[in-house]
């Protein structure tokens, strides 16, 4: 058996009007054809469709025993088309996400709240990793895409840089460094210094640009910049931080201030090599620049070093 789309539409109308003329006239063919149409469904069925009596036509027991099916593949094709037509528009479908935590204060859900109001049937995932598991999902291709900073040796993994920061001192409001444009290295003499461990991106950053410094340090070590941040709020020292973490401080219980050395950070959006990039990852990265941009903008108002990248 071998339907035909055509056919089984012919049949559908033509059960639903019981005339030749009228299923001719919505489908906009001859009444000839539908009839020859007719014939060669029941050929393909085996059986009528229809008969005639007192001058008037209705569907055999046959034909209204397959029409709940018909009527159900319709109603299915009805569906895919406007599935389809939502792909294509990019208004459904899923997006997930891994990123570090830093990322998740204000960038990241505002874009994503812009994105959903959009696109109200998109599936939205977003789970919280430090940067080696961000890699390892996006390399797993258990999420979509990633957020975390470089560098990082995976060779399954394509990135695309999207800021690049500088680390800042932060200091608790009120310390007597606080009105400071700039701290040196010279200022942090006899002061409790927080700073990420050497195994971390930004610690590693950290440490080898302060190896030529003379300063001796006593050093309150973290693996994230959170951390500090809440240690600094708390007074226990200044802390080498990001600043993506200053959305995390709403009360401003910290002073961002700059440091006389630049350490450049890059942040960077990842995604896998083995799968293209879907268009609801190009649609959200376009809204994702907007806001990193609004971000870069608020941070050199503040004299930190922050660049948009993309």
């Amino acid at each position: 058996m071998n339907l035909g789309f055509r056919q089984l539409e012919t049949f559908r109308l033509f059960a639903r009007t019981q005339s030749v003329t009228e299923t001719a006239r919505l489908l906009r063919i001859s009444q000839p054809a539908v009839s020859q149409t007719l014939k060669e469904l029941e050929a393909q069925f085996g059986f009528s469709l229809f008969v005639r009596s007192n001058g008037r036509t209705r569907l055999t027991v046959e034909a209204n025993s397959v029409l709940p099916d018909v009527e159900r593949l319709f109603a299915q094709m009805t569906s895919l088309k406007g599935k389809a037509a939502e792909m294509k528009d990019a208004r459904s479908g899923s997006l997930a996400i891994a990123s570090v935590p830093s990322f998740t204060a204000r960038i990241l859900p505002t874009a994503l709240n812009v994105f959903r109001a959009e696109r109200t049937q998109v599936r939205l995932r977003l789970e919280v990793y430090t940067a080696a598991d961000v890699v390892r999902q996006v390399r797993q291709e258990y999420c979509d895409i990633g957020f975390a900073f470089l560098p990082f040796d995976e060779a399954g993994v394509a990135v695309q840089p999207l800021m690049r920061m500088s680390m800042v001192c932060l200091l608790p409001r009120g310390h007597p460094l606080s009105s400071r444009t700039v701290i040196t290295a010279a200022d942090l003499e006899n002061e409790t210094v927080i700073a990420h461990g050497a195994q971390t991106t930004p610690g590693f950053v950290l440490r080898e640009s302060l190896q030529s410094e003379a300063c001796d340090l006593q050093v309150i070590s973290t693996n994230q910049s959170i951390a500090s941040l809440h240690m600094v709020q708390c007074g226990m020292g200044i802390a080498f931080a990001h600043p993506l973490v200053l959305p995390f401080d709403p009360q401003g219980l910290v002073v961002p201030i700059a440091y006389e050395r630049a350490v450049p950070l890059t942040f960077a959006m990842l995604y896998s090599r083995n799968r293209p990039v879907s268009r609801l990852v190009v649609q959200f990265e376009a809204i994702l620049r907007k806001m990193i941009a609004a971000f870069c903008r608020e941070n050199t108002e503040k004299g930190l070093n922050c660049e948009l990248l993309i």
